[in-house]
């Protein structure tokens, strides 16, 4: 692997989650080559050693060099063609671990279509070289073989917007619906690997992939949260440092599906070294801060997840580091442990309906006959029961609970005066 910075532990991992073995880095300082990334005196210094290399070498068998950066197109090209070995930099990296990660058919659509822009970009830097009058380098086909493939992506890209628009436009509508019959709904936003899914799983109870690796999240998944009203939670992909235009272009409509919503859920991890807290947070927040057309930034709350791997006093730490962001009290959780679940439940529940509702519920009488167990039994449906006291002096039930307003007095008015709120 190549690189420019010495802190590659990211990009480390992400290889290990494509299935790749990195066997050795190399790193030269200095200023960036615009055209090559590395300075071609130490791109042909690693060129020779490869031609050299024997059974004994530890690069023997190496068929595949990765960048750590997001290259341009000719960085791309050039590199090719200087070490004669195919070249992958982050954004090809991250495209062939959401290729394998990718399982719905939301996720595979907006993968396939960054790829496709991906390839182009590179189709088009081999053209220029033609039409310069280069000889192309490693991976070319010829002019008229190169200029068939392009026409046959442009027509895919185009295949593919237009379904990617159609299915933006069904969620668009599916979420309106929603909003319109008063239900509520949290999105779950974070770096990825985060703690994102355990958490929406311990809360929703609905199974999800749950693995211990950047991006085990594509889709979006949207599930009732328990113990609640009709509260939707909704878990998609996360957020990764310099991530790069072309992948967040792809995920775009995903991106916007979670922080569309009521309530956002900042997730962070907790178990992390403080400097990687900071800046996966800062990732995180730079990354909302961008799409803050779609939400208020008054609507997210902090959760800071996996506290069961520290002590108090990081836990302590922590806290009052994410203070320094001007962002809300966190509330420390563990999806494991279950510790501050409950809490964060009450929260969400009084940010979403400020406080519990009492109501009563009259006896069926000559003019309104509706049972009193039927009408119970729609304000399951309406929201979240706490608890139902019967007052035998009356025949009156008081019920109180967590429900919207609005649809609260909306079926108050067809009850015939039985519930009086």
């Amino acid at each position: 692997m190549l690189h420019k910075k010495k802190d590659v532990d990211e990009t480390l991992k992400l290889a290990k989650a494509v299935g790749l073995d990195v066997v050795e880095c190399v790193f030269q300082s200095g200023k960036e080559n615009q055209k090559s990334f590395f300075g071609t005196g130490k791109l042909n210094s690693i060129s020779a050693e490869f031609e050299m290399k024997n059974p004994t070498h530890p690069w023997y068998g190496v068929d595949l060099v990765l960048v750590h950066t997001n290259a341009s197109p000719i960085q791309i090209v050039e590199l090719n063609k200087i070490l004669k070995l195919e070249c992958w930099d982050r954004v090809r990296l991250l495209l062939n671990l959401f290729t394998t990660q990718a399982n719905s058919v939301e996720a595979k659509l907006q993968v396939k279509l960054a790829k496709l822009n991906a390839d182009k970009t590179i189709m088009r830097e081999y053209a220029n070289i033609q039409n310069r009058g280069e000889r192309l380098g490693w991976g070319a086909g010829g002019k008229h073989a190169l200029e068939s493939n392009m026409k046959i992506i442009d027509r895919e890209i185009s295949t593919l917007l237009k379904k990617k628009s159609r299915r933006e436009k069904s969620e668009r509508e599916r979420r309106k619906h929603r909003i319109k019959n008063g239900i509520k709904s949290i999105g779950l936003v974070g770096y990825t690997n985060a703690g994102k899914s355990s958490l929406f799983q311990n809360m929703a109870g609905k199974p999800v992939l749950i693995q211990n690796q950047l991006f085990s999240t594509l889709e979006t998944t949207i599930g009732r949260m328990q113990k609640s009203p009709r509260i939707l939670m909704v878990d998609t992909i996360g957020f990764v440092d310099n991530l790069p235009t072309i992948l967040l272009d792809a995920f775009k409509s995903t991106i916007k599906e979670s922080i569309s919503c009521d309530l956002i859920l900042l997730v962070v991890d907790i178990s992390d070294s403080k400097k990687e807290f900071k800046r996966k947070l800062q990732t995180t927040l730079t990354e909302l801060e961008s799409h803050k057309e779609n939400f208020n930034l008054n609507l997210i709350q902090p959760v800071l997840t996996k506290c069961d791997l520290v002590n108090e006093k990081k836990v302590l730490s922590f806290s009052e580091a994410l203070l320094n962001y001007n962002l809300k009290e966190p509330i420390i959780t563990s999806s494991v442990s279950n510790h501050g679940i409950e809490l964060l439940r009450e929260v969400i529940l009084t940010k979403l309906f400020q406080k519990p509702k009492t109501v009563s519920i009259l006896p069926p009488t000559e003019n309104n006959h509706i049972s009193q167990l039927a009408i119970i039994s729609h304000l399951h449906e309406l929201g979240y029961i706490i608890s139902e006291t019967k007052i035998d002096t009356r025949g009156e039930i008081q019920v109180t609970m967590w429900v919207d307003d609005v649809a609260l007095i909306r079926y108050a008015a067809k009850s015939n005066n039985q519930l009086k709120i």
